[in-house]
This record gives structure tokens, sequence and C-alpha cells, in this order.
């Protein structure tokens, strides 16, 4: 299961890569349209904004795992190693609870969205479920690395 995730969050921090550089090429192609040919395009910005969402929620667990986040160190390292290992273990509870909340509502949105056919009406017209898609995915994973690493705490690692 492990090596699944694993593989999974991998794939998932190439999927947020790409959505970057998609992003970086598609600003450059509308500036060399818009200066240039005097043809801007127009769903670069608004194709932009969904794709961070995308990368965002979709890279949050990869980073957990490189342990990437911003993190309380100079309350940790105050403590003993006990203390340390209690705080791990609190904060690992409190990540899996949050982010299933998170992972919970967001799919009950997006599944909401799906069924009443809710458009986004911005220069392109788009499912708003669509948009809404990689906010339970994104806490579906975070949820399942915050499980494993409370896991691995709770077995004396991490």
């Amino acid at each position: 299961m492990r090596r699944f995730l694993s593989r999974t969050l991998d794939a998932a921090a190439v999927f947020s890569a790409a959505c970057i550089a998609f992003i970086a090429l598609s600003i450059s192609c509308e500036v060399i349209a818009r200066y240039f040919l005097h043809r801007p395009l127009r769903w670069t910005v608004e194709i932009s904004e969904y794709l961070q969402i995308y990368f965002s929620f979709l890279s949050a667990a990869w980073v957990l795992r490189k342990k990437g986040h911003v993190g309380l160190d100079i309350v940790v390292d105050r403590l003993g190693p006990g203390g340390r290992r209690a705080f791990r273990i609190a904060t690992g509870i409190l990540s899996v609870v949050v982010a299933a909340t998170l992972c919970l509502f967001g799919a009950i949105v997006a599944r909401e969205q799906f069924l009443l056919g809710t458009p986004v009406i911005k220069s392109l017209e788009v499912p708003k479920w669509i948009v809404i898609a990689p906010i339970p995915l994104g806490m579906f994973l975070v949820t399942a690395e915050s499980f494993v690493k409370l896991i691995d705490d709770l077995r004396g690692g991490g």
C-alpha cells in the first residue's frame, strides 16, 4: 500500500510540475500573441487559475512526504525526545482529521456541482466540478500520507 501511495504522490507531483510548466509556457505565448501579433489568447488567465488549484492541492501530499511544509521548529526544538514524539503524534492526528474533513466536504461540493451541472462562466464555460475536483482528491492524498506518518510515529519511527 505504501508503494502505491508513493507512486501516486510521485505521479501527482509530476502532473503538478507539468501544470506549472504549462502555465509558464501559456503566459509566454500570451505575451507574444498580445504584444507582437495583436491577437491575445482569451483563455490563458482562466486556465492558469484553474491549474493553480490543481497543482496546489495535488502536490500537497508529496510536499508533506518530503517535509516541505512550514513547521514549528522553534517549539519542537525546545522539547525532549518524548515531547517531540507526542507533538508529532498530536499534529499527525490533527492533520488526518483536518485533511479528511476537507476531503469529505470537498467531495460533497464537487458531487453537488456535478449533479447540478453548474458552469463557471468566464471567458470559457467550464463545469464547476472540474475546477473543484482537485480539492477532495488532493486532501484524500494528504489524509493518506498523514495517516502513514502518524502510524510511523505511533510505532516509534518517523
